[in-house]
């Protein structure tokens, strides 16, 4: 009954978005990928891979997605670019084997919010409480030294590395969309309830202006339409 109640509290939490940080041993292992004893998971979650032979010092080998899922197992693929921002970790050449780590949904309680306007931002972090949501004025920021008014998929992901960001969420519509940082995959989705439908572009956030050279980053001309510019960003088609 015990071993019930628990895969039930973790479909549970994984139905509310609310994605557990996990430890699980890699089996299988390849160059490329290994498989784990966990099933039902989402394609595109991700980890990363720890190597444990010296419990004093764990080290991370790289990361690693869901790509295949059944009931009882699931396919991981190693990722190893850029695997450290912080050059005080240890590194090494070492490559996961049987036995090492896979930490599922790693980082996950850090995220960045993608939203059209401050109603919309604030009943997401209501309603999320217990993820700790950067402030939208750091990508803006990051956006303005890069001298690109438009994000793309690359400056997501670029700037979520940095910031040791796991998630990504994006409100398109009324539905909010909660990326893995490293897949950009789409991994849940919840419908979300806000009166304001006004957008502003190409995010809300809390500077009102922002400017680098003749672009206006917040104006409707960079992006055009908020929720189609996100959709298709997303592979969103309408209707969905």
């Amino acid at each position: 009954m015990r071993i019930v109640y628990i895969f039930l509290l973790c479909f549970g939490n994984l139905l509310g978005g609310d994605f557990i940080e996990q430890i699980i041993q890699i089996k299988n292992a390849s160059k490329k990928d290994a498989t784990i004893n966990v099933g039902n998971l989402q394609i595109g979650q991700s980890g990363i891979i720890i190597n444990t032979e010296n419990k004093n010092n764990s080290v991370i080998l790289c990361y690693a997605t869901v790509v295949s899922s059944d009931l009882n197992s699931s396919k991981i693929e190693f990722q190893y670019k850029n695997i450290l921002m912080q050059d005080a970790l240890p590194k090494t050449n070492l490559k996961p084997k049987d036995g090492d780590q896979f930490i599922i949904n790693h980082l996950y309680k850090n995220a960045l919010l993608i939203a059209p306007n401050f109603e919309a931002s604030s009943n997401v972090k209501k309603l999320n409480a217990n993820i700790h949501f950067l402030e939208s004025d750091f990508f803006a920021a990051y956006l303005k030294i890069n001298e690109n008014p438009t994000p793309k998929k690359e400056d997501l992901l670029d700037f979520a590395h940095q910031n040791d960001l796991g998630r990504i969420f994006i409100i398109t519509d009324k539905t909010l969309n909660m990326i893995d940082a490293i897949s950009f995959k789409i991994v849940d989705q919840q419908t979300i309830t806000f009166e304001d439908n006004t957008t502003t572009s190409p995010f809300y956030a809390n500077i009102e202006e922002i400017k680098t050279g003749t672009f206006n980053f917040f104006g409707e001309e960079n992006i055009g339409d908020y929720n189609k510019y996100y959709k298709k960003l997303l592979g969103i088609k309408d209707g969905k």
